[in-house]
């Protein structure tokens, strides 16, 4: 099993910064998983900036306006790297920073082509809207890496970073294996794994080989516990988040279940709901 050795985190600089505490976890995490931290954030340009505003919004000073974020831009993103590298230096996981060019809207297949270089790609999840969920799908479908999800919206109160107890949704899907594989380095860590199925939400296999995954787990040393949580009728994504905080879980992995069809991705309930409003730190792959 290949370990987690070169880990990246994604920032941004506009219009609102990664909170400092995304920061403090991924150093943190990768610590724990013996990894390299590299930041990539994005930083406003304003040549690409003023190419999307039309000559007639120069009427009520647009350049000044694009001066101002800009300016905020640059303010917050060397702000932000040199708050990075103090953390990562004194965890001792420092590997480099980086920075790309951006409009106002980010190119999501930027991060894909960096995430697609390192193990692992650290993505916080503010509150999702529009093109921030798209971004997200982009890189978790697109890097062919595992994606590790921070929550990072307003309601969100972190915790230390932890991979003591581990959960992992289990429903005998290839994603679900993929995840399984990935984020092995990881849960041979732990000090307790909850392998979860939820059996009536979706159908299922008709026999649920939960003895042989068992098997696997015990010949990579994981003495798991395997259980299978009823859905009751209740939206998946908060049997899911039920799970998580009756086990007191410090990350959650899954796999993610959805296709592309025209550049418009058809995501299953659990993936929506999860990278829409992720409960804690989540392990996904696809």
């Amino acid at each position: 099993m290949t370990k987690i050795k070169d880990s990246l985190l994604a920032l941004t600089s506009y219009p609102d910064p990664t909170p400092d505490y995304i920061v403090d976890q991924a150093a943190d995490f990768s610590k724990l998983m013996g990894a390299r931290l590299s930041a990539l954030i994005f930083v406003l340009n304003r040549s690409r900036v003023a190419r999307m505003h039309s000559m007639g919004e120069w009427l009520i000073d647009v350049p000044g306006l694009i001066d101002e974020a800009v300016q905020r831009s640059a303010t917050e993103a060397t702000r932000l790297l040199a708050h990075f590298e103090n953390v990562a230096k004194r965890r001792n996981v420092f590997e480099k920073s980086l920075s790309e060019q951006t409009s106002i809207f980010p190119s999501p297949d930027t991060i894909v082509s960096h995430a697609r270089m390192h193990d692992v790609t650290f993505l916080p999840i503010a509150d999702q809207v529009g093109l921030d969920e798209l971004n997200s799908e982009t890189v978790i479908f697109g890097s062919g890496r595992p994606t590790v999800l921070l929550p990072a919206r307003a309601d969100y109160k972190p915790k230390p970073a932890s991979l003591d107890i581990i959960a992992v949704a289990w429903d005998f899907s290839r994603s679900a294996a993929r995840a399984l594989a990935d984020a092995m380095p990881i849960i041979e860590k732990a000090k307790r794994v909850h392998i979860f199925t939820v059996v009536d939400e979706k159908p299922m296999p008709e026999k649920l080989n939960s003895e042989r995954l068992e098997r696997h787990l015990l010949l990579h040393g994981i003495d798991a516990t395997l259980e299978r949580v009823e859905a009751a009728g209740r939206d998946i994504g908060k049997v899911i988040e039920g799970f998580i905080a009756a086990n007191h879980a410090d990350l959650l992995v899954m796999g993610a279940f959805g296709h592309s069809r025209m550049m418009e991705f058809i995501l299953g309930g659990a993936t929506r709901s999860i990278l829409n409003h992720p409960p804690v730190p989540v392990l996904i792959s696809h």
